[in-house]
């Protein structure tokens, strides 16, 4: 009996589930409306802090599926990967912060929210990085 072969479109997807996941929650989360919210004194930071945690978790998924690959493959494709993991996660961050300005009630799109999302992936990528560079 031969093995069934997996097309690279459903291998891609498949891979993709823990970023998509981690994606599709953030959209969610950034997507309700202020009013929605509670009033409470605001923490100075915290929001920021919040941002940070979201994207390095994002960037970190968006890698984690493809850790096989990631640890079979050579240099080049793991520079790729961390490159790419950082310009989906990056862009991600400015679409959203773009959607809360203009889309949602009660929302307002933030520079330094886009900065933490920033600081955020790269955290998330840096952490992925130790965990496997030398994994084999």
């Amino acid at each position: 009996m031969k093995p069934r072969s997996v097309n690279p479109l459903e291998r891609l997807t498949r891979n993709s589930y823990p970023g998509i996941l981690c994606g599709i929650v953030i959209l969610i989360l950034t997507g309700i409306p202020g009013s929605a919210f509670p009033r409470v004194k605001p923490i100075v930071g915290v929001d920021k802090v919040v941002h940070v945690f979201m994207y390095a978790t994002f960037a970190f998924l968006c890698l984690w599926g493809y850790r096989k690959q990631f640890i079979d493959n050579g240099m080049v494709y793991r520079k790729r990967a961390l490159l790419l993991a950082i310009i989906i996660s990056i862009a991600y961050g400015g679409i959203t912060e773009l959607m809360q300005e203009h889309l949602v009630p009660s929302r307002t799109g933030d520079w330094f929210d886009f900065a933490s999302d920033s600081i955020g992936t790269l955290i998330g990528v840096g952490v992925f990085h130790l965990f496997y560079r030398h994994k084999k």
